[in-house]
């Protein structure tokens, strides 16, 4: 059995200022840093043989932290990068809803009903990071890897994990540098953990996103 550690990346300034965050590359502000280093300090004692991270900076700081201290080096991968949202991204909840509050509305009840102009549809992130993830544990079997990726990636491969429709991935939790942990075992997979955020006690994040 392989255990799959994901990881969402910490908070940057646009998370802090309520910005739709998608494909642009917004670095880690300096909550975000410490929660990175919270992350690898609750990794510390895994047994992890391979760090995966989408390009985005704000990922590959924190996996950096969490290879560097087992000795590996990160493996970049695009398929792990966020959704892209299109004219969205960069814009807080009040702009769109100005400009597209209509679609907005549509993408809350069934996102996979709208793919944003400019953008990726739901069902695209999917594919990708599903497709990373069967490579990933192909690559490393019966053990333990990390991905540092993002709230969109990560949800669409929980629910693909445990058979929920895509179309009800806003029901999962995935906080700003929260672990979730699956055990891939074939058909018999499961979501052991799911946004853990017990070692991020004492710092305050006001996130809306």
């Amino acid at each position: 059995m392989s255990k799959v550690i994901l990881v969402r990346h910490g908070r940057t300034a646009w998370h802090a200022e309520g910005r739709y965050c998608g494909t642009a590359d917004v670095p880690l502000d300096e909550i975000g840093r410490q929660q990175a280093e919270r992350v690898s300090g609750a990794l510390a004692r895994r047994n992890i043989v391979a760090v995966y991270s989408s390009p985005l900076s704000r990922c590959s700081e924190l996996a950096e932290g969490v290879a560097a201290a087992k000795g590996l080096e990160v493996i970049v991968d695009p398929r792990l990068r966020e959704i892209d949202l299109g004219r969205w991204d960069g814009q807080t909840y009040k702009e769109i809803v100005e400009r597209d509050g209509e679609m907005l509305g549509r993408w809350t009840r069934d996102p996979t009903s709208v793919t944003i102009p400019g953008g990726e549809s739901l069902g695209d992130v999917q594919d990708r990071a599903m497709d990373w993830f069967h490579e990933a544990t192909s690559a490393y079997p019966d053990s333990t890897i990390v991905a540092s990726s993002h709230g969109g990636p990560i949800r669409a491969v929980l629910a693909a994990v445990i058979g929920m429709p895509l179309a009800n991935i806003f029901r999962l939790t995935v906080d700003l540098a929260g672990i979730c942990v699956v055990n891939y075992q074939g058909e018999f997979s499961n979501v052991k953990v799911l946004n853990d955020t017990s070692h991020l006690d004492g710092i305050e994040d006001k996130s809306v996103f």
